[in-house]
């Protein structure tokens, strides 16, 4: 006999966050708007998401070339991959949530042309970086123009 919770954390949602961006999140978790924010969390991890579009891609490249100045100088772990018509940029960041208790962040962006799916991913344990990893590489975006 399998075991049912095991099972019921192994699957899946595709969730549409607009007309052009899509990610899939483990079953499990709770959502919830924020003004601009969309917000989704589980017991240990926290992710907050935005949708900001800008005008093409010099844009895009500066925004790009502002994120890894910013992690280069605070010397921070960085992630990226060009996927298609989508570049991923994060970096890793260790954040005090009250005096003595620290949580990691992945501060990821997920950019295309005309738009930024900016994600923060926050997990206050270093095993849940792998889940959080595998829900950015899920992000998809589709040009409807």
């Amino acid at each position: 006999m399998e075991d049912d919770s095991r099972n019921r954390y192994n699957r899946h949602m595709r969730i549409n966050l607009s007309h052009e961006w899509s990610l899939e999140i483990p079953a499990g978790y709770q959502h919830r708007k924020d003004g601009d924010h969309l917000i989704y969390w589980r017991a240990g991890i926290t992710i907050l998401m935005t949708i900001f579009a800008y005008s093409g891609e010099k844009h895009r490249q500066t925004l790009l070339a502002n994120l890894q100045a910013k992690a280069e100088a605070e010397k921070l772990e960085m992630i990226g991959e060009d996927e298609g018509d989508i570049t991923r940029f994060g970096y890793l960041k260790p954040e005090e949530v009250m005096p003595g208790r620290t949580r990691l962040a992945l501060h990821a962006f997920t950019t295309a042309p005309y738009g930024c799916l900016q994600t923060a991913f926050y997990f206050d344990l270093a095993d849940d970086m792998r889940e959080c990893l595998e829900i950015w590489k899920s992000v998809e975006w589709t040009d409807f123009s």
